[in-house]
């Protein structure tokens, strides 16, 4: 009767491991580029058509354009958060049916310890068994993926020297679950025992989750998380160049990489009882953005701009030995130059942009590589309300198929401008994707 005891443990342990790697969060990609909640409503775009407060974002060269009206004067945004959520499947629903399974099984196993079990609780306890298999089988090598950004912007544009000054940072968290088949096989045993007699022939098929009494499940999940923050300072001046103002801008900034990478059995897996520090990595350097815009058409409406944002090319491992060694490959987190144009144009009541990435942001395993085409626009509707759309796709040819598919997403969000506040927020969804964003700033 003491193997039943144990069935059952090994079985609430499984899937309630897995029940937390799908809930909690970690990352296998670098994460995306932080967003000002203007730009996170107008489909990512920005090159063009950032103004001031966001220009170190996107394209420093910004700070020195003529913007017109009171995003000419001093900016600053405190703060800006943003948050999204993907997964692949309704992996959070399969987990509340899995726990509904394994109520069921306990309850069932549990009259199995009575004097007055009957062949019907033997077979309920082997459809149980089968049910749960097959559940587990539905979350195997399935993702669910976070990301969270917050920062804060100064501006003082001017074409004679525009200064910025900012701070932000941005993580990406997505969780891999992934269930053996040992255990999996061993569940089927019991569901497809022939007329078991009782406690013995369960606890014989049950044999491979256990070593000398011990619960030892094979099945495993991982925690593996990426996050960039950086502080930088942006400078911008507009030049004649054969009479045709041109902006260049220049932002060298502190960057800082770090990752968390651990996995550890299901039965061994405990949040609160390991050191953090033991599974992460971090690295410090200075890199550098540069960008270059100008002002075209007889009313210069029109804007074009080019940026290059990580100049120099990083890259930083995740540690040796996550806790599973040679069960997962050592990643990497590459930060590499990504070079962006834009094309935007404006008047006094709207602004149409298009951003076009030249070069492609490599994900890591099974995560998205990204290069991105966005397009976004926003409208005055009232003299302190705007209203703003957009939509990107992904162009890169690896869109993870094995992993969270990052492909079309729309983009939405408004503006309220009341004197000389600004209260803005935004909305992203695609396929398998939603987010949001908030900001909070002022203009003088």
């Amino acid at each position: 009767m003491n193997a039943l005891k144990r069935t059952r443990t090994t079985t609430f342990r499984l899937a309630t491991a897995v029940a937390f790697a799908t809930a909690a969060a970690s990352t296998q990609a670098a994460p995306p580029q932080f967003n000002d909640v203007r730009a996170f409503g107008m489909g990512g775009t920005g090159v063009a058509a950032a103004r001031p407060s966001g220009a170190a974002l996107f394209n420093p060269s910004l700070l020195a354009a003529d913007h017109s009206g009171w995003n000419d004067g001093f900016a600053v945004t405190l703060p800006s958060v943003n948050a999204r959520y993907a997964e692949n499947k309704d992996v959070v629903d399969e987990v509340d049916r899995i726990q509904d399974t394994i109520e069921d099984l306990e309850a069932t196993l549990n009259s199995l310890n009575t004097n007055t079990a009957t062949q019907s609780d033997i077979d309920a306890a082997q459809n149980q068994a089968g049910e749960l298999a097959s559940q587990l089988r539905g979350i195997d090598n399935e993702f669910v993926r976070g990301d969270a950004g917050l920062g804060t912007l100064f501006a003082l544009p001017s074409p004679t020297l525009g200064v910025s000054l900012h701070a932000n940072a941005q993580l990406r968290a997505t969780v891999e679950s992934r269930i053996d088949p040992k255990d999996l096989e061993a569940l089927d045993e019991v569901a497809n025992l022939n007329s078991p007699q009782g406690a013995t022939d369960i606890e014989n098929a049950l044999d491979s989750l256990y070593d000398s009494g011990e619960i030892t499940p094979k099945s495993d999940g991982r925690v593996l998380a990426s996050a960039v923050g950086e502080i930088g300072l942006t400078l911008a001046r507009s030049f004649e160049i054969q009479s045709q103002s041109v902006n260049f801008g220049v932002t060298p900034k502190l960057v800082q990489m770090r990752t968390f990478d651990y996995a550890q059995g299901v039965d061994e897996f405990d949040e609160d009882d390991f050191d953090a520090s033991d599974y992460e990595t971090d690295d410090s350097h200075i890199n550098v953005d540069i960008g270059a815009s100008a002002q075209l058409g007889a009313s210069d409406q029109w804007r074009v701009g080019a940026s290059v944002r990580n100049l120099v090319p990083q890259t930083l491992k995740t540690v040796e030995d996550n806790g599973r060694p040679g069960q997962y490959e050592q990643e990497e987190m590459k930060l590499e130059p990504l070079v962006t144009v834009g094309v935007a144009h404006t008047s006094g009541w709207h602004t149409l942009t298009a951003d076009l990435d030249l070069t492609k942001n490599e994900g890591i395993g099974p995560a998205a590589d990204q290069q991105w085409l966005a397009v976004g626009g926003e409208f005055n509707v009232y003299d302190w309300i705007n209203l703003r759309a957009g939509a990107r796709q992904n162009l890169a040819s690896d869109t993870g198929a094995d992993g969270i598919e990052e492909e079309t997403q729309y983009t939405a969000g408004f503006a309220l401008s009341p004197w000389a506040m600004r209260i803005e927020a935004g909305a992203l969804f695609g396929g398998e994707e939603v987010g949001g964003a908030v900001e909070l700033g002022m203009s003088f």
